[in-house]
Formats: structure tokens, C-alpha cells, sequence
């Protein structure tokens, strides 16, 4: 056995994670878009965490949960609605509309928490909206990313999917040293309207 001398070690030099991260940063639209990922996806890992939590404490059962995290998944389908709505209204509106009843609902959960279920129904509410997010937040990064860089800047964009896994439960594990877990759906509001308002002023008016 021999190598075979068509084979050749490449001369190119691996790429660097960190120049591509640079490179993603130095784009303001790519940043916008994934913040837009970033506060959609913190929304589903706090729903699949704390809704179970938040009906447990309440007294009720662990599958009560489990068929209100069910309810609000199933959510999704309204994707293929969201997705006709950023077709006739325009992706910038759409976009600002989710983020907008997201957080109206998420502070609204907050609200009514002593009422469990009345919570567990805004949360499933909020949910449609952010699954309209699921149906067109991907769009801005897809027409913001240059074609000859798209698998590097893809790279760097899809690491919105963990550090919305890490950061989330990082600041409400110090809000609920004040505060009860309320505060929890509150903070969360507060993250989409941040990034809701974001969307609002930066995304193109023609999108």
C-alpha cells in the first residue's frame, strides 16, 4: 500500500472562528438579526422551563404543565398564517407585532399569576405570537447575509440558539433573589420590547 499521489495536503490555512466573528459584528444587520433570533429563542427555552415550574408551585399537577408547554407549541401551526401576514403587511410590521403581543401577553402572565390558568392561557396566547417570529425571524439574516460569506457569518448567527439557553437563566437567577416568578415573564417582556423596538427602527421600511 502506497498513497495515492493525486492526494495532496491543502495549502489553504483553516479559517478563524474569531475573524468571522468580528467580521459578523462589524454588520449592523446581521447583529439586528440575531438579536431578533436571540430574544425569539429565549422566549421558547423560558416557556419550556417555567410554565411547568409556575403550574407546579400553583398547586397543580406536573401534567398540567406538560399539556399547557403542549398547547403552546402546538402554537406553531399558526406559522403558515404569520407567514401570509409579512406578505401583505411587510416583514418590518409583522415582526414588530410579534415582539409587541409577546410582550404584551408576557407581562400579562405576570399579572394574573395568583390565577394560574389565566397566566397558563397568556403564555399559550403569547406563544402564536412568537411562533410568528419562528415563521419570519429568520428573514432579516437571510437578507442581510452576503452570499460568498454565508456559511461563516451562518456560523457565528447560530450561536443565538446557546447563548439564549445560557443567558436567560443567568439574569433570572438574580431577579428571583428580589423578586417572585412573576418577575420571570416580566424580564422576558422586557427583553422583547427591546428588541421588538429595535426591529421597529432598523429594519428596512421595504422589508
Amino acid at each position: 500500500l502506497s498513497d495515492n499521489r493525486a492526494i495532496s495536503a491543502g495549502r489553504s490555512r483553516p479559517a478563524n472562528p474569531l475573524v468571522n466573528i468580528r467580521r459578523f459584528a462589524a454588520q449592523p444587520r446581521l447583529r439586528l438579526a440575531w438579536l431578533i433570533a436571540f430574544a425569539r429563542s429565549s422566549f421558547w427555552t423560558s416557556f419550556y422551563v417555567w410554565v411547568p415550574i409556575m403550574m407546579v408551585r400553583a398547586g397543580e399537577s406536573t401534567l398540567s404543565g406538560g399539556l399547557v408547554v403542549s398547547i403552546g407549541n402546538a402554537s406553531l401551526v399558526t406559522a403558515v398564517i404569520w407567514a401570509r401576514t409579512g406578505s401583505r403587511f411587510g416583514l418590518r410590521k409583522a415582526i414588530a407585532a410579534c415582539f409587541a403581543g409577546g410582550a404584551i401577553m408576557l407581562v400579562l402572565a405576570a399579572l394574573t399569576i395568583s390565577s394560574v390558568w389565566v397566566a397558563a392561557a397568556s403564555l399559550v396566547a403569547g406563544a402564536c405570537f412568537f411562533a410568528g417570529l419562528d415563521a419570519l425571524g429568520g428573514v432579516p439574516f437571510l437578507r442581510a447575509v452576503r452570499v460568498y460569506e454565508r456559511a461563516e457569518m451562518t456560523s457565528v448567527y447560530r450561536t443565538y440558539l446557546d447563548i439564549s439557553e445560557l443567558l436567560p437563566p443567568l439574569i433570572f437567577s438574580v431577579v428571583l433573589l428580589f423578586f417572585g416568578i412573576g418577575a420571570v415573564f416580566v424580564t422576558l417582556a422586557m427583553i422583547q420590547v427591546l428588541v421588538g423596538s429595535m426591529a421597529w427602527r432598523h429594519l428596512p421600511r421595504g422589508m
